[in-house]
């Protein structure tokens, strides 16, 4: 089973002044780990622990684990103060975690599915008529890309898909689009880049294997342009 590296060197990014890799960490990224699971319901609390304990290189037992009124996982012990997100569908988990402000990160397998008329029941109407516009063989990820960034910001907002969601406007990939090959170049690095109409939200869409697209939200200042890290063994397609 093959390591998941995207955006750089694993936990490194360049320094501005040598070249040479510094640490990236969850004070100064969104580092992802991505896990693959056979469950179609798995326990997210060791999955969590064990990405917190990596992250922060701490052992396993200094991670608390709780949960706000929602049911969103909340940390404590050595992770006090780190956002956390999860996402899981068949195959794979996904644990966003970092200091910059609230995070939320959404996974989901390429598969065929209806995705024009999907778009014109859920989407906006400009939505609907952009995914209808794209090849037949890429509508399917072109529709999960619009799906998995709504997931992502509600998750940072605390609503999921709810109250509008689905309607809430997303970037389009333009340059970022993501159905490729799993072994085509990936970017030196994936940065979070804010997202038009909406004040204080980023988003990153890091190329990951397996057939899976992967979308990761953040808000706050600090979140434009920092780095996204997603690490884990990858899952298979």
């Amino acid at each position: 089973m093959s390591e998941v590296v995207s955006g750089g060197v694993p936990g490194a990014v360049p320094s501005a002044v040598s070249g040479a890799p510094e640490p990236v960490g969850p004070d100064t990224a969104v580092v992802v780990r991505l896990t693959p699971s056979r469950e179609r319901r798995p326990d997210s609390a060791p999955l969590v622990r064990e990405a917190a304990a990596d992250a922060l290189r701490v052992p396993p037992g200094e991670i608390r684990i709780g949960r706000e009124p929602g049911g969103r996982p909340r940390l404590g012990g050595a992770a006090e103060g780190l956002h956390v997100s999860v996402s899981h569908c068949a195959g794979a988990v996904a644990v966003a975690l970092s200091r910059l402000g609230p995070v939320g990160v959404d996974v989901e397998r390429l598969r065929p599915l209806p995705a024009v008329a999907l778009g014109r029941r859920w989407f906006s109407a400009a939505e609907a008529r952009w995914l209808a516009d794209r090849p037949a063989e890429e509508q399917p990820a072109a529709f999960l890309w619009l799906w998995t960034h709504k997931e992502a910001i509600g998750k940072v907002r605390g609503l999921g898909l709810s109250e509008g969601g689905l309607r809430r406007p997303v970037p389009y990939p333009d340059g970022r689009w993501t159905h490729a090959p799993t072994d085509a170049p990936r970017p030196a690095q994936v940065v979070l880049a804010p997202v038009p109409g909406d004040p204080g939200m980023s988003t990153a869409a890091p190329r990951v294997p397996g057939g899976y697209l992967l979308a990761v939200a953040a808000a706050g200042p600090a979140a434009p342009g920092a780095p996204v890290v997603v690490t884990g063994p990858a899952p298979s397609p």
